[in-house]
């Protein structure tokens, strides 16, 4: 049953785990009747409601404004793609915050992003202290309702061979069962729960911002996938509370 909600999203970073299990979900969701997708090069077949639109990145900031309910933003990067560290917080810091601008100048009521477990804009670690900074330039924008979200270790399948999440996939295994309370946040969490999260986030749409580490994703995950039937189920979904 295709219900007729009015609803606009845009997504970007829909190459990577999350973003793939997002836009299934989404499609699968009826709570739009638009789903856009922003890709260097397109890779999905369109349908009704989903379309792709090609991006030069680097003109983000000559964009004057979208229309769009929501947008998710999933973008991200490695070192082993960028190659530099710069070409990495070109993506990681810079795409992202721009993004967030452009939802800021267009009036748009909520902004999603996936960040990482451990971010600090003043970590010793590169990795965590860009994420650091990114979450930061996101805060700094006049957005209703702004959702970060800290995953873990992700599981999925990548087409791409990470030794490091090999090791670390292997190692989460072994330690899972030890870590809870405040440790339950490095466990690592399957991508498709963290895309569950983020709509029931979109969905709920709280002013201010809201910071989500691993083990909340997770549980809210846990409360099922978002479907909208009709009006009284988007309501249900709704007034599901969220952890903050």
């Amino acid at each position: 049953m295709v219900t007729k909600f009015k609803m606009k999203t845009i997504l970007i970073g829909a190459s990577g785990l999350i973003g793939k299990s997002l836009i299934n979900q989404l499609l699968e969701s009826n709570l739009y009747r638009e789903i856009q997708s922003w890709v260097r090069t397109p890779s999905w077949t369109p349908d009704q409601k989903f379309v792709e639109m090609v991006l030069v990145f680097d003109e983000i900031p000559d964009i004057p404004s979208v229309d769009a309910n929501h947008i998710y933003c999933c973008l991200g990067t490695t070192i082993r793609k960028a190659k530099t560290r710069e070409a990495f917080r070109k993506v990681d810091v810079t795409y992202v915050s721009e993004l967030a601008r452009l939802a800021e100048r267009s009036g748009i009521k909520t902004f999603l992003v996936i960040s990482s477990v451990g971010a600090n804009p003043k970590s010793g670690n590169f990795y965590l202290r860009t994420k650091g900074e990114m979450e930061e330039l996101v805060k700094a924008c006049s957005i209703p309702s702004i959702y970060i979200l800290r995953p873990s270790m992700l599981l999925g399948d990548r087409q791409e061979k990470r030794f490091g999440e090999t090791i670390w996939k292997i190692l989460s295994g072994l330690f899972s069962p030890f870590l809870f309370g405040s440790l339950g946040k490095y466990r690592a969490i399957r991508a498709d729960y963290v895309a569950r999260a983020m709509i029931r986030c979109a969905l709920a749409s709280k002013p201010g911002i809201h910071v989500l580490e691993s083990d909340e994703i997770q549980r809210l995950a846990e409360l099922g996938s978002v479907v909208i039937a009709n009006p009284e189920t988007l309501d249900r979904h709704r007034n599901v509370p969220l952890m903050n």
